[in-house]
């Protein structure tokens, strides 16, 4: 596969592709040699729709139709890959009665390829829409986002998300609603959620309503509606519901229930951070002039962060900035000149970076900021702007000069089987040994160490 991929990359765009070792594609006639150059596109094709490259597929596609016209009709391999990529060359029939599978049983292998194509787009979705999650400030964001993605991605007439435990007033709500469609009413969807307490569980835990036994989808322009469950991580309590519903009747797939299941517990997973996140600021922080955490909260802000990396497979950066010979500084200067500086390299520091990034006052002369969602590339980055902004402040004890300065950056390693406490350990010594390493060069430079280094 690799070989056949390695070829696609040789050739231009208008060349037909050539087996692996050989040379072009064999004038028409060579049978044989025609039918190796489909089976490698083909193949291509293939993988390309198992890693979700859709416009690299149907490119793939859109060749074999020009060099291979009305292969489709003979080769049930290709028909498939043209169901799953959801293109047809024009004129071909897409009707699956037009061209139907051989046997019952070649008629479930075709279902199952369009299945599997449906479910490796959720999965790609899935993971795009939790990125994007993370990087939004508030809970109300994070809901807000990730109901009109789910409703936007499935072309939903509905998708509404709730949170918050059963039998109390909702603590968030939102709704997505297709183009004409108005907001239903908080009555209405008080009726929705209880109806669902009596809905059909599909076979991996969905809540199945049809109109004709929840009469209120009538009343929300709705033919049948799925609803998953959300629950808390810790106590297994519910902790809200999410809905998606059609217009018109519809068979619920098993990678649809599993496509909310899985968007909801990240909306869900987001908001609590957020909450948390927000709760940290709340009660650690040491400066409200600057807004910088204290340093009580630094290793809980930091297994908060790790903890969720290692749940999303998402990363964590960690960057410790230190005024030079801080400790000379604050005794030839004293405490509140130094502080007096400190803050307004704090004040510079929160104007570069997101709401979801963290400050924490790491000592006297030292600011560490926690960088969700960030790997070593993208601290590296905001690094050289913290540095700008450095040179730009100048010292209260001397309005002409600016301190030098030195940096530490690293990225936490999340892997799965580690434990969240040494995850954070682990980046904090990293962290720390980049300090003293700067101050081994002199001072007034930058160390990036990655998992290798120590």
């Amino acid at each position: 596969m690799r070989n056949r991929l390695g070829q696609s990359a040789t050739h231009g765009p208008e060349a037909p592709l050539a087996p692996a070792g050989s040379g072009p594609v064999a004038a028409p006639g060579d049978s044989s040699s025609e039918r190796q150059s489909l089976e490698d596109m083909i193949v291509q094709a293939e993988i390309f729709l198992q890693y979700s490259l859709q416009p690299k597929a149907i490119e793939r596609l859109q060749k074999i139709a020009e060099l291979f016209p009305g292969q489709e009709r003979e080769n049930e391999r290709l028909r498939n890959l043209f169901q799953m990529a959801n293109w047809w060359p024009p004129g071909a029939a897409q009707d699956p009665g037009a061209a139907p599978p051989k046997s019952a049983e070649q008629a479930e292998s075709a279902a199952s390829a369009a299945e599997s194509a449906d479910t490796l787009r959720d999965l790609a979705k899935i993971s795009e829409i939790s990125r994007a999650l993370f990087r939004l400030p508030t809970p109300r964001a994070i809901l807000s986002s990730g109901i009109n993605e789910m409703g936007h991605h499935l072309r939903v007439r509905r998708c509404i998300g709730v949170i918050g435990a059963a039998g109390k007033p909702p603590q968030l709500a939102s709704e997505f609603c297709a183009p004409g469609v108005q907001p239903a009413s908080g009555a209405l969807l008080v009726r929705l959620l209880a109806q669902l307490e009596h809905a059909t569980t599909d076979a991996l835990g969905g809540l199945v309503l049809e109109a004709a036994s929840a009469p209120v989808l009538h009343e929300l322009g709705l033919e049948t509606a799925l609803g998953v469950v959300l629950l808390d991580r810790e106590t297994q309590a519910h902790a809200g519901v999410t809905i998606a519903g059609y217009e018109t009747p519809h068979v619920w797939r098993a990678h649809e229930t599993y496509f909310l299941q899985a968007v909801s517990d990240q909306i869900l997973l987001g908001v609590n951070h957020a909450r948390l996140r927000t709760h940290a600021r709340a009660i650690g922080v040491a400066d409200e002039q600057t807004g910088l955490l204290a340093r009580s909260s630094y290793q809980e802000c930091l297994l908060a962060e790790a903890q969720r990396a290692k749940s999303q497979g998402s990363p964590v950066a960690l960057i410790l900035v230190q005024v030079d010979r801080g400790a000379e500084l604050l005794r030839r200067h004293g405490d509140a000149q130094l502080e007096s500086y400190v803050q307004q390299l704090a004040r510079g520091f929160i104007n570069l970076i997101r709401q979801t990034d963290m400050v924490v006052k790491y000592n006297a002369w030292t600011i560490a900021l926690i960088l969700p969602s960030t790997g070593l590339a993208g601290a590296q980055k905001l690094e050289e702007k913290l540095r700008a902004t450095r040179a730009e402040i100048h010292a209260p004890w001397d309005g002409n000069t600016s301190p030098t300065s030195s940096a530490s950056i690293a990225e936490a390693v999340t892997r799965p089987d580690y434990d969240t406490e040494d995850i954070v350990t682990e980046l904090i010594n990293r962290a720390e040994a980049g300090l003293e390493e700067a101050v081994n060069r002199g001072g007034d430079s930058v160390v990036a160490l990655n998992a290798a280094q120590s």
